[in-house]
């Protein structure tokens, strides 16, 4: 429908954090005497009304949901905030919930992780979840989607380790078992990145014998987290452990065209162009533009480059945005040695989904990496598309497909 078409033009428009919620289609917008938009007649609207009222109203009932109540307005821009409300339905992004998180543990003296935000986007639960004062970290499995209770399905976000913009793939898997992000070890407070792409998988796949003891084991990667879930699936087989199934979803970088590229390497430094962009698009989904422009021209260190993200996302904070550029500093370099790529031959069935623009992947460079040839499929997606509205109906259509061995597919 038109709404839906909307919010696809947006997201070729937009960075993910800008696209709205909710899109509402109206014939015409009411307006005042003088030609502005009238709010008061427009809040009134019976499709306004209609779309902001899936829950019934429910008002807050302690001090603290009162305090999170004033929070919700002004970080989502409305005035009639239930207890009932979801922050993701009404709006919410990976950029207000780290701030929210923040202002959290800011005003009551708490240690609450990023990715509470997943366990309690409702009013109410977050408000318990203050009451509680609980300071432990959670697990970092962040569920996602799907029905709870069921064989889980994992996934791991690209570079920074975020798994948001993994969260209309969990909904969206067609398998409908509860899907799971893995957060990366670094993003809370008082967490330091591990320093190998082999101690990062065994401490993950510590967090998911927590959740699921034993295999058959599901595991998927994005990006960056494709590397990740490859490890994973070696290291699960080494201790007898069987996976069903291994996807790695735009397994490549983006390609970044620059004159000079093969000069620098993949080396994590600021006065690489080619390290800075990436890092760039962490925060902001997108590998040009003025404002990576201006990035490369003033980010000569990490001071610098955090004084830029900070004016450009002033909701989030300096300690946080720094966590994420060790934890980009360290899985940047990454790589596989010739020797380990040899000895990593896995038995789980691959699919390996590619994005268009993407440079070769890691294992795209060799071979006899797994017991049966991959499933290999092309979209007409660009790296960040794959995981927004205009890619993912595509990409669910080939992950149900992903059975299909032995082929090359082109969409």
């Amino acid at each position: 429908g038109p709404a839906e078409m909307i919010k696809d033009e947006l997201s070729r428009l937009l960075p993910a954090y800008m696209i709205p919620n909710k899109v509402i289609v109206l014939d015409q917008i009411p307006l005042t005497e003088n030609g502005k938009t009238d709010l008061a007649r427009l809040v009134a609207l019976d499709a306004v009304r209609a779309a902001s009222s899936a829950r019934p109203y429910v008002a807050p009932a302690t001090p603290i949901e009162q305090w999170l109540v004033e929070q919700w307005q002004t970080a989502l821009k409305y005035d009639t905030v239930s207890t009932e409300d979801d922050f993701f339905d009404c709006g919410g992004n990976s950029l207000i919930a780290v701030a929210m998180i923040n202002r959290i543990n800011r005003h009551f003296g708490i240690r609450l992780p990023i990715q509470v935000i997943f366990e309690c986007p409702r009013l109410a639960d977050m408000a318990r979840r203050i009451e509680d004062g609980a300071d432990d970290p959670s697990l970092r499995l962040v569920w996602l989607g799907g029905k709870k209770g069921g064989r889980p399905l994992f996934c791991w976000p690209g570079l920074g380790g975020y798994p948001m913009n993994l969260r209309l793939l969990g909904q969206s898997q067609p398998l409908g078992r509860p899907f799971y992000g893995i957060q990366s070890y670094g993003i809370n407070s008082g967490e330091v990145p591990y320093q190998t792409i082999s101690d990062m998988a065994a401490a993950d796949i510590a967090e998911i014998r927590h959740l699921q003891p034993h295999g058959p084991y599901t595991l998927w990667g994005y990006s960056f987290g494709a590397r990740l879930a490859f490890e994973t699936v070696w290291q699960l087989e080494q201790l007898g452990e069987t996976v069903d199934q291994l996807v790695l979803i735009c397994p490549g970088n983006p390609e970044v065209r620059h004159a000079r590229a093969a000069d620098y390497g993949r080396t994590a430094s600021f006065d690489n162009p080619i390290y800075l962009t990436i890092l760039f698009s962490v925060f902001s989904d997108a590998i040009s533009g003025p404002d990576l422009d201006e990035c490369l021209r003033t980010s000569r260190d990490e001071d610098a480059f955090v004084l830029f993200i900070l004016g450009l996302y002033p909701d989030l904070d300096a300690p946080l945005v720094r966590r994420i550029v060790h934890i980009v500093g360290r899985t940047y370099e990454f790589e596989y040695s010739f020797r380990e790529l040899a000895e990593r031959r896995v038995a789980a069935p691959i699919t390996i989904i590619k994005a268009q623009g993407d440079d070769y992947s890691f294992i795209e460079a060799s071979s006899g990496y797994s017991t049966e040839p991959p499933v290999i499929v092309a979209l007409d997606c660009d790296h960040y598309g794959v995981l927004r509205p205009e890619g993912i109906d595509r990409l669910v259509a080939e992950l149900q497909a992903a059975r299909t061995a032995g082929t090359v597919r082109h969409h």
